[in-house]
């Protein structure tokens, strides 16, 4: 077994720095080379972060070499520093990466986060923008406002600034901002969202505005079929069908083949014969198809089509070849299921629409609602199939989402359907536009992981998740390492609260950080979080079944959270040693002395009683021999302590105690005397020492002692029935009442005050009164039937 170190040893400086094992020097290596190595391949989404994916990971890399240096160094503020620069960066780019997964109240709430280590402009930018993607706009403009303020010519800060303002449909103010990007970058995406602000404005003056962006973009892009699809998706979402179309024909007349195009202008003539089909529609979706088959756009809508008009066979076709490009989409499945209730084949309904049901998951206000008719049809098909309970949450849920689309204007309705193709996943849209969500008001987990039904909701390729999956795991490795860092240096200094709250971080970054447990454990001991030290400090053990001064300072937070049982167990492993520590073997005998096993209680506190203790802990072990009734040692334990701090608080009166139950009386009395020398106020000393004189028949004398008590502590229980004892056997019947009512209301729950109290009304004729307290006297004397009858003198503790 290592040679025993107590719990002081855990923390100091030295010890931490030494504490660089091989493992932990190879989980280091671990982390460095993944942040080498690990880049998300999907680059689309650079535009929201200050710095290129691969910039950051070289920045985290370096600051990650200074935090392993200042380790080194066992320096508790160069470690704090180091950690926390490690720590900012690292949240940032997990929070970029929730960004790219779409996950966006995580994503804000990771930038938060790291603002609390860094206050770093770019990250005042990057949260706003994940506030815009949850719909949050006000939030995002309270960042921005400062960062504008010092930098107006930012160009993500505008740009986040105009989606914010658009998303509160202030479309001038987000034109504002907006034209100042377009102003200083005139590229075609800044120009493109500055034109399609500008036209979603009432203002026919800003209109006309964007119209001539639109040439400008003309000049500097040339003439081309992709270009006026853009600008038809700008005109059809402001609302100029007519003008449109136009485009649309425009990009088909420039080039035949521009993806999209066919599509876009069947969806506008859709929209304009209020959804109903026409020949012309369903030829602009069979050339868009011809151009491009597996168009996902194209199948699901000539899918819808077929479906309305009743061609199953051909609609079911193109629904699965739809459902097949997109598994993420609600709507095939949705057709699907309609089409074969439609057929009277239920069991493939039921399986269809139960899957749409699933994958539109919170998203119900999609296309207006339309997973409304997924409920009402499941709900028949499982009412008629016998499966009525069920079926009738199905319906009632299909009626609440009705109730909703009957809140909805016509106008609104056809906004709902142009966006998603009568309920087709999003057609590329501006974003003021979208169905607004509110933001999440409960709290956010920021370690979750996010599941496949998130990821999936992201768009990002198979690849790009494997790559996101792979640099997620590499920066939970380095919040782990640099949570844990910052809690080990508040830990050297002695900060134990928020050195746990820090260790706790890294635990649910990355539990496998070498001795976090084990630092985890003791932080939370010496924050006085029992329940936390014992489950942290249970897996430290599990872990390393031979770290002595772990598994002392568990005994320690069992013992304090009277889990005796618990204590012995774990402390019995120490032996000898544990027994002479004076934290562990103190812990160890009055854990077994609270059990009863007074035996094995005696072995362990004599070897403990080896040591040189100090005065305060020598009391304590003399506590531990009074109540394992070894008087003779209690004493002497006293004397020791006593001749090295004759002052030392409680000593004298815990000594006369001892000779109290060793029936010594008479050093019983010098002891409680020698305490009132000390402590001439001193109410259990009084008492005790009336006792003892009671016992030598000197009640006179404790009969003063007590109503000395009482002068100054009317509410003192024990002196009230001590002094109303010796009235009853003085048959002073009133005055004994009176103070062992008062004793009775002091001390309800002694059964012995009842007892006299009973007796005294006895004795003054009031039976009724006598005949109560007798009986609350037995049921407190049932309740209490494993305990000895009280003494005067309080229970050792």
């Amino acid at each position: 077994m290592p040679p025993f170190l107590t719990c002081s040893q855990t923390f100091d400086s030295n010890s931490w720095a030494a504490s660089t094992s091989r493992a932990f020097v190879l989980f280091l290596l671990l982390i460095s080379s993944a942040l080498q190595s690990d880049v998300l391949a999907d680059q689309t989404a650079q535009s929201a972060t200050q710095k290129p994916q691969g910039e950051a990971q070289v920045e985290l890399q370096r600051r990650m070499e200074v935090a392993i240096r200042a380790r080194s160094s066992g320096d508790p503020n160069r470690i704090k520093i180091a950690s926390q620069s490690v720590i900012a960066l690292a949240l940032r780019e997990m929070a970029q990466l929730r960004l790219i997964e779409s996950a966006y109240s995580q994503s804000a709430e990771l930038y938060r986060r790291s603002l609390d280590f860094e206050d770093d402009t770019g990250t005042h930018v990057d949260l706003a923008i994940a506030e815009v993607g949850r719909f949050n706009p006000d939030a995002a403009i309270t960042q921005l406002g400062p960062v504008l303020d010092r930098h107006p010519d930012d160009l993500r800060a505008l740009t986040a600034a105009g989606r914010a303002w658009t998303l509160k449909k202030d479309y001038r103010k987000a034109a504002e901002y907006l034209g100042r990007v377009a102003t200083i970058s005139p590229t075609i995406d800044s120009l493109y969202s500055w034109a399609t602000c500008l036209l979603a404005s009432k203002d026919q003056a800003q209109r006309a505005q964007g119209a001539r962006v639109f040439e400008q973009m003309t000049k500097t892009a040339g003439e081309s079929g992709s270009l006026h699809v853009m600008f038809g998706r700008a005109y059809r979402d402001a609302g100029e069908m007519l003008t449109a179309v136009a485009e649309f024909q425009k990009a088909i007349a420039i080039d035949p083949h521009t993806p999209h195009a066919h599509y876009f202008l069947g969806l506008a003539r859709l929209s304009m014969n209020e959804w109903a089909p026409t020949p012309e529609v369903r030829s602009e979706f069979l050339a868009e198809l011809r151009e491009y088959p597996r168009d996902y756009l194209a199948n699901y809508m000539l899918g819808y089509v077929d479906s309305v008009e009743h061609h199953y066979e051909e609609s079911n076709r193109r629904l699965r070849l739809a459902a097949e490009i997109d598994a993420t989409t609600p709507e095939p499945w949705l057709y699907l299921g309609l089409n074969s209730y439609a057929l009277g084949d239920n069991q493939s309904a039921e399986s269809s629409l139960r899957k749409a049901i699933l994958l539109t998951r919170d998203d119900e206000s999609r296309a207006a609602y339309q997973v409304r008719r997924a409920y009402i049809t499941l709900g028949r098909i499982l009412i008629a199939s016998g499966r009525a309970e069920e079926g009738k949450k199905f319906l009632d849920k299909g009626r609440e989402l009705q109730n909703k689309v009957l809140e909805l204007s016509q106008l609104q309705i056809g906004a709902h359907l142009l966006e998603g193709g009568a309920g087709a996943a999003a057609v590329v849209q501006p974003l003021a536009e979208k169905s607004p969500v509110l933001p999440d008001s409960g709290p956010v987990d920021l370690f979750a992981k996010l599941d496949q039904t998130a990821l999936g909701q992201s768009r990002l390729s198979k690849a790009q998740e494997q790559d996101a999956e792979r640099q997620e795991q590499s920066l939970r490795s380095v919040l782990g390492f640099g949570f844990a860092e910052l809690g080990a240096s508040e830990a050297m200094v002695k900060v134990y609260r928020s050195a746990l709250t820090h260790f706790q971080e890294a635990e649910g970054w990355d539990a496998h950080v070498p001795a976090l447990y084990r630092n985890l454990g003791v932080a939370a001991y010496r924050a006085n979080d029992l329940p936390e030290a014992v489950r942290a400090l249970k897996l430290a053990i599990a872990e390393n079944p031979s770290d002595s001064p772990i598994r002392a300072i568990l005994g320690l937070a069992y013992f304090a959270s009277d889990q005796y049982p618990d204590a012995v167990s774990v402390l019995s492993p120490l032996g000898q040693p544990g027994m002479r520590d004076p934290l562990a073997g103190y812990a160890w005998a009055a854990s077994l002395a609270k059990l009863g096993d007074f035996k094995q209680a005696t072995v362990v506190l004599t070897e403990l009683d080896r040591n040189e203790l100090p005065p305060d802990t020598l009391l304590l072990v003399a506590q531990l021999w009074l109540t394992i009734e070894d008087y003779s040692q209690a004493t002497a334990a006293i004397d020791r302590a006593l001749r090295v701090r004759p002052d030392l608080p409680r000593a004298h009166y815990l000594a006369g105690v001892a000779y109290t139950q060793w029936q010594k009386q008479g050093e019983a009395i010098r002891e409680f005397q020698a305490q009132l020398a000390l402590t001439p106020d001193d109410q259990e000393t009084k008492n005790n020492l009336g006792y003892v004189l009671l016992e030598q028949g000197k009640s006179q004398e404790a009969e003063s002692l007590f109503r000395d008590v009482l002068q100054n502590h009317p509410e003192n229980g024990m002196a009230q029935y001590q002094l109303g004892k010796i009235l009853l056997e003085r048959n002073d019947v009133a005055g004994a009442v009176e103070h062992l009512e008062t004793a009775a209301h002091s001390l309800p729950e002694a059964d012995y005050v009842h007892y006299q109290l009973q007796a005294a009304y006895r004795k003054a004729s009031r039976n009724e009164d006598a005949d109560r307290e007798l009986q609350r006297y037995k049921e407190l004397k049932a309740r209490n039937r494993q305990a000895s009858i009280p003494r005067p003198a309080p229970p050792t503790p």
